[in-house]
């Protein structure tokens, strides 16, 4: 079976820092490839995948070629994270395109999308997913951990909820750690917003910029837990299940795929409102050496893994070369999402 998968976004495969749906592209790559599939990428000129995938072949795109230009001959199915130009050609070949946000409903959905979560599916109104994984052995694994928060997410998006972070941080006097794209216009207007106390937010956050490698699997590994407590229909959630990886529990709440990643009182904390949120983080800071074991331990025996991912990924395949279509013509996006739970101070 030859697959192709076709990513042309602007982050190189595998991604040098920031590159969410990059890495998740990667992931699927290197685990299809060690089960001795062909595969090929359409992506980013500057993509190494080639040198770190001996065997893999990368197909650069440059600028506005189409898929038809690009497409190998020899392709069996074409695997999709972003809608080509000439989608016509999706009509001479078998094909599943995965969705890695959320779109809004005026976009049309094609009949083969497939989403990370089953909550992910729900919101567009499909029924069809595949639950994201990551690579276990790529993550280091710490049954030891240290006193401080962990945010890992983009700061400049106010449905990831930094604001929540900081007054839990303040409020419970402990240091937060901050990792996550942060372009600097919009850091005066963002600080300004939220440092109601600013002399306090000196003392107690700290503001890593985007971090990758080494000092991002450290600070995995050691955080007592992640905060994740998000005010969107969360798709995929990757920065959960590498908190996992690592042993690390995460606080989070019920939106969209969170509740699916993260078991409640298993490996990690479901909230509903700050004062559940002030609590977890207080629960989670203080636990015993032996209870950090514990939870370390099933956080990591229970994290959705790539192989899973791979295998749903290779049934959907199955099916579009088949002939069949993935989604029904009754399938619609519902009026009216489920409402989004919100833990901000004072809502």
């Amino acid at each position: 079976m030859h697959i192709v998968h076709y990513s042309p976004n602007p982050y190189p495969i595998p991604p040098v820092g920031y590159g969410g749906t990059e890495r998740v592209v990667y992931w699927l790559v290197r685990a299809q490839h060690a089960m001795g599939l062909k595969v090929s990428v359409i992506g980013n000129p500057a993509s190494t995948v080639e040198q770190v995938l001996p065997g893999v072949t990368l197909i650069p795109r440059h600028g506005e070629e189409t898929l038809r230009e690009l497409l190998p001959k020899d392709c069996d199915v074409l695997h999709l994270h972003k809608a080509p130009p000439d989608l016509e050609t999706l009509q001479q070949h078998p094909y599943v395109l995965t969705e890695h946000s959320v779109r809004p409903p005026e976009v049309k959905l094609l009949p083969n999308a497939v989403f990370v979560s089953q909550a992910h599916a729900r919101v567009h109104g499909r029924s069809c997913f595949v639950r994201n994984g990551v690579p276990v052995q790529d993550y280091r694994y710490s049954e030891e951990k240290d006193r401080f928060m962990l945010f890992l997410s983009r700061m400049e998006w106010p449905h990831k909820n930094a604001r929540t972070a900081i007054d839990l941080a303040l409020q419970l006097k402990v240091p937060l750690k901050m990792s996550g794209k942060y372009p600097p216009w919009i850091r005066p207007k963002l600080w300004g917003d939220w440092c109601r106390h600013p002399l306090a937010v000196m003392r107690y956050v700290q503001r890593l910029g985007y971090i990758d490698g080494e000092q991002k699997l450290q600070l995995l590994a050691r955080a007592p837990f992640l905060f994740h407590a998000v005010n969107w229909h969360e798709p995929g959630a990757i920065a959960v299940l590498e908190a996992l990886a690592s042993g690390t529990p995460v606080l989070a709440t019920p939106n969209g795929s969170l509740a699916e990643f993260v078991e409640h009182e298993q490996t990690g904390l479901i909230v509903h409102n700050y004062q559940e949120a002030l609590d977890a983080s207080r629960r989670l800071l203080d636990l015993t050496a032996q209870e950090h074991r514990e939870w370390a331990q099933r956080c990591r025996e229970r994290v959705a893994r790539i192989e899973d991912t791979v295998k749903g990924y290779l049934k959907l395949y199955e099916r579009v070369m088949a002939g069949e279509t993935l989604s029904t013509p009754d399938e619609r996006r519902p009026d009216t999402p489920r409402p989004i739970i919100t833990v901000q101070k004072g809502a």
